[in-house]
């Protein structure tokens, strides 16, 4: 009878025992799945960075898609070349205290290579003193994207609340908790730019939106600027190097609406442009000539007077841009196409025109009559004498016009 008891407590001990072994293996299971991206996740997560290649392969415009398979508590970032880190502005709802504004910072991590762009699968991101993000090395999986860069600010993709807060911001939110989402890739090629776009939503049927657009297509703007003055520096005068016009810009076309184009002084005495969004500054370049303006007036009966100024302090043109530099061209009033017009004053001068006469229906016009519009009609405000001319400047003869 006491063999068959001590018989019993063995058996009771060993499979109470084996039972715990099996429970704390278990639990480092369950601990191990959370802290390590389950390999339906890994895969999904390769299978989007496949697409990103492939999509680069592409012709411009293409975009395709794909179900994302994502893990609880995992965020997918996509780093662009030459960036150190990605800033996401936006909201964080705290509930008790409020909604207040924060930036979240993720900095590239060292799995990646500086001067390549990266794509990273985080499992659990934690919040370090003040905005960081932070992915322990256990957690993270990059990738490196030879050859091909992401486009603006990159990418995020959340299935992770970071930590508690609901985030709102351009790059990433934390409302989607679903562990399935639909995500685009696109091939995108403008303004001397080959990139690709990620995105979770479409917007007008891209994962560009036209905010970027805008702002590329004003930033490229700068070079314009800048190639059309020096040009001007190589056309002849007319005639005894009297200023003539070097024709004009459709401002609207090159600057959309809430930018600025800012003309002042370089550091190097020359023509400083540089261009503004409301208060960020987003490039500037430097032009070879002055700051100047040509100031152009018509007295009643008398010849035109052209007068030349170095303003001390900077002009800003925006897109509904101040009478005085307003010109246009086309059947006026009719149809609203506003330039902005440079004149060679002399051979170190291509200034900013202005006027100082302005009313509605006797603007001064570039004249609509051969490419570019470059002849300047300034009206006679009595109406009587007709309007005076400013001619376009000279282009640089050819072999075949000095054969003439």
């Amino acid at each position: 009878m006491k063999k068959s008891k001590n018989a019993k407590i063995v058996i009771d001990a060993t499979l109470g025992l084996a039972f715990s072994i099996m429970l704390f293996i278990a639990i480092l299971y369950i601990v191990f799945g959370l802290v390590r991206p389950t390999e339906e996740s890994k895969n999904s997560f390769y299978n989007l960075v496949n697409l990103i290649k492939e999509v680069n392969g592409n012709n411009p415009g293409t975009i395709k898609s794909m179900v994302l398979r994502m893990d609880k508590d995992t965020a997918i970032i996509g780093f662009p070349k030459n960036k150190k880190s990605i800033v996401s502005s936006g909201e964080i709802d705290t509930g008790e205290y409020g909604i207040y504004k924060v930036d979240n910072i993720f900095n590239k991590p060292s799995d990646c290579e500086k001067s390549e762009s990266c794509i990273c699968l985080c499992r659990h991101p934690e919040r370090q003193e003040g905005r960081n993000f932070i992915c322990e090395d256990e957690n993270l999986i990059c990738e490196t994207l030879d050859g091909l860069d992401l486009i603006g600010d990159g990418f995020i993709i959340s299935r992770s609340e970071m930590p508690g807060f609901t985030i709102k911001s351009d790059l990433i939110s934390t409302e989607d908790m679903s562990q399935f989402r639909e995500v685009y890739v696109e091939k995108y090629s403008e303004y001397g730019e080959d990139l690709v776009a990620v995105c979770e939503n479409l917007e007008e049927v891209s994962c560009v939106s036209q905010e970027y657009r805008e702002e590329k297509k004003a930033i490229y703007s700068l070079n314009n600027f800048k190639n059309f003055i020096e040009l001007c520096k190589d056309r002849e005068f007319v005639e005894d190097e009297d200023p003539c016009s070097c024709g004009a810009f459709n401002f609207r076309s090159f600057i959309p609406e809430g930018y600025t184009v800012e003309f002042s002084n370089s550091k190097n005495g020359k023509l400083n442009i540089s261009l503004k969004h409301e208060t960020q500054e987003l490039g500037s370049i430097e032009a070879d000539t002055n700051f100047c303006v040509c100031k152009l007036n018509y007295e009643l009966g008398d010849d035109l007077k052209i007068s030349i100024d170095h303003p001390e302090k900077p002009i800003n043109l925006e897109y509904n841009i101040k009478d005085n530099y307003v010109f246009y061209y086309g059947n006026y009033p009719e149809e609203e196409k506003p330039q902005i017009a440079f004149i060679k004053y002399n051979k170190k001068n291509i200034c900013l025109a202005y006027h100082e006469f302005s009313e509605k229906g006797k603007g001064y016009i570039i004249e609509p009559y051969a490419e570019p519009f470059d002849t300047i009609l300034i009206p006679d405000p009595s109406g009587y004498f007709g309007p005076k001319k400013l001619v376009g400047c000279k282009y640089p003869a050819t072999d075949t016009e000095e054969l003439w």
